[in-house]
Order: structure tokens, then C-alpha cells, then sequence
């Protein structure tokens, strides 16, 4: 049982930076029709969904999905619902500075 317990717990290690239910990247693509976002992240690419629950933040204020771009920076918190689909629940366009990058 022990052994089992060990072997779960290195399968779950992970960057700090994009743990379950947070994720940080840049943006690779947008699609408005399907309301889906491509996040290019420290553990590759991964698809998210935005709802009309979904808060988006910008420059510390409520923006639009259609303003978010290919190359913006982000970070978020997410769900997963029971289909396995990844719905964000925060998405926040970070700044970061020549030293500092997400």
C-alpha cells in the first residue's frame, strides 16, 4: 500500500507554476466560434474553454474573449468537468517585465 502510495505521489509532481487547477503560458490560438483557448504551457500545449462564467481580466479589468491574442501571457484557474473538458473559471493577461516572464 505504501509502495502504491509513493508511486501516486511522483506521477502527480508537476511544475509549481502549472499545477491542477492553475495553469500559466502564452496564448497560441483563439476560436471564437467554439469559445476555446490554446495555452502554450510548461507542459505543452492545452485547450481550455471559456464560458459566459468565465471572468477574463485585463489591465485589472473585465475584458472580451474577442480581445484576447496569439502571444498574450496568462494565467488561470480551471475545472474540469465530467467530460474532461478544461473550463476556466479566471483568466487574468499578466504583464511581465524584461526579467519576469510567465
Amino acid at each position: 500500500m505504501l509502495l502504491a502510495w509513493l508511486a501516486l505521489g511522483s506521477v502527480l509532481a508537476q511544475d509549481p507554476g502549472d499545477k491542477y487547477p492553475f495553469a500559466k503560458g502564452k496564448i497560441e490560438q483563439t476560436d471564437i466560434v467554439t469559445k476555446q483557448i490554446i495555452i502554450k504551457t510548461p507542459l505543452g500545449d492545452r485547450t481550455f474553454t471559456v464560458t459566459n462564467a468565465t471572468y477574463l481580466i485585463a489591465d485589472k479589468a473585465i475584458t472580451t474573449f474577442d480581445k484576447l491574442k496569439s502571444g498574450m501571457p496568462v494565467k488561470l484557474n480551471y475545472f474540469t468537468n465530467e467530460t474532461g473538458q478544461a473550463i476556466i473559471r479566471r483568466l487574468k493577461v499578466v504583464e511581465t517585465d524584461a526579467g519576469n516572464t510567465p
